[in-house]
């Protein structure tokens, strides 16, 4: 009896998730044994991260069990220390345990996704120990704990000045990220002064610096200059052509050495592959640190190993890289199924066509923008096409109306703003360290939008 064809798959983000449901649908009529190896048995549906982080809808309800996803996968919860390319061995250690095991493949994958950039310290010096990321889970519950942590703070002194400090919210980086950010923590924070007695709406700021010349630069220019319109009657400050090149405890310096007083740094300027691909020895990457792939997912050089997903750098038919956004991953996942089982059954691969099919935005306050297959929106609509469209790509009928009566409960309560206490602080030193332990097997990219 022959051996199954075994196939694992390094990371169980968007990428590494739909490939894993692709590939038991196509290869029913093959013996295939997929294994998935993830630190976490869930995925974020990161379109929902922001609005779940400021308690819009329960966390719960945008995180996605990998077994559930993908039954017929067998999941490992470790993390990889290294790839044996000669020996045809991916070697990791579950969560939890000391030693290390080799898992054996015949075909590998590798969707480990991406993290947030950090440029070098002689560049940008501070983000490490003094900023927040919107990456993960984690992240966005740490943002709303600050913020009220911060209301309470402010509430408590009679000092104006530092009261308007401890109210100010500086985002860097004016990208899809950044502005639904902004958008939601303007909301949720302001709103919430109404339950303290010393706090006025007046006294929350907060500041968008985007290096580019302009905020949501992937629209077309009327859809970010009415955008930036829409954040400025609400009092959020955009300052473009700026960028920042220290993060202090209390302060940012920005490039023209203007000083900026603050109480949170939350750092949302780009993303980057996982650096754990650089502790792989025999992977050919590019000066960004991503995988170079050949047309057909192929990574180059490599026999039987494939890339995917935001740390894969793969041409499409225009021979440009693919954008590392989560709408392309899932939408690769299904092409390089067919490449794998067309390669098991000795079948020419085909080259990747995969394109941006739209952008939407949500600018918080039932607002929103949208570019999707030529129709250009603003407002009322584009947020109700944001929420529609993400309804329906949520994953399981079940989570989807466990989403809707979330949003249907808003439309007539308050939301509770209390902190939710699923990390031990919400202070930006133990986040700083919190976050250094995820270089590893993890989920693709952040908050982007179809």
């Amino acid at each position: 009896m022959a051996e199954p064809t075994r196939i694992v798959i390094l990371g169980g983000g968007f990428g590494g998730a739909y490939l894993a449901q692709s590939l038991q649908k196509l290869g029913r009529r093959c013996d295939l044994e997929i294994t998935i190896i993830d630190r976490n048995n869930f995925f974020v549906f990161y379109p929902l991260l922001v609005e779940a982080g400021t308690g819009s809808i329960e966390p719960r309800h945008c995180t996605v069990p990998i077994r559930e996803f993908a039954r017929s996968s067998e999941l490992l919860m470790a993390e990889v220390k290294d790839v044996d390319l000669p020996g045809r061995e991916v070697i990791c250690r579950l969560i939890g345990d000391d030693a290390d095991r080799r898992v054996a493949f015949d075909h590998l994958v590798v969707a480990l996704g991406s993290v947030t950039r950090i440029l070098p310290e002689h560049i940008v010096s501070g983000v490490r120990e003094h900023a927040f990321e919107m990456k993960h889970m984690t992240d966005a519950v740490a943002i709303r704990d600050r913020a009220i942590e911060l209301l309470e703070l402010a509430n408590a002194t009679d000092d104006l000045e530092e009261k308007r400090r401890l109210l100010h919210f500086v985002i860097v980086g004016g990208n899809v990220t950044g502005i639904e950010v902004i958008g939601e923590l303007e909301n949720f924070v302001r709103d919430a002064t109404v339950q303290y007695a010393h706090l006025r709406r007046e006294d929350c700021s907060f500041t968008v610096v985007e290096g580019a010349p302009s905020i949501l630069s992937i629209l077309p220019t009327h859809l970010h200059d009415w955008s930036r319109h829409n954040l400025e009657e609400r009092g959020i400050v955009i300052r473009e052509n700026l960028t920042v090149k220290e993060v202090h405890e209390d302060h940012v310096i920005t490039s023209e050495d203007e000083r900026i007083a603050c109480s949170t740094v939350i750092w949302t300027a780009g993303i980057a592959p996982n650096p754990v691909l650089g502790q792989f020895k025999g992977f050919p990457l590019n000066n960004f640190g991503g995988l170079e792939c050949e047309a057909d997912y192929g990574v180059k050089g490599l026999d039987g190993v494939w890339g995917l997903g935001d740390c894969a750098s793969v041409p499409g038919l225009d021979g440009k890289p693919m954008p590392p956004l989560a709408q392309i991953a899932i939408r690769q996942a299904p092409q390089l199924a067919s490449n794998i089982i067309a390669s098991i059954e000795g079948r020419p691969t085909k080259p990747a066509d995969v394109h941006v099919q739209g952008i939407l935005v949500p600018l918080g306050r039932h607002k929103g923008v949208a570019k999707l297959k030529g129709i250009r929106v603003e407002g009322f609509f584009a947020w109700a096409m944001w929420r529609a469209i993400y309804l329906m790509k949520t994953p399981g009928w079940r989570r989807r109306l466990r989403l809707m009566m979330d949003w249907f409960i808003n439309l007539f309560c308050k939301r509770d703003y209390v902190q939710l206490g699923m990390i031990p602080a919400s202070h930006r030193e133990f986040h700083g360290q919190h976050r250094t332990g995820r270089m590893t097997a993890g989920s693709e990219s952040p908050v982007d939008s179809e």
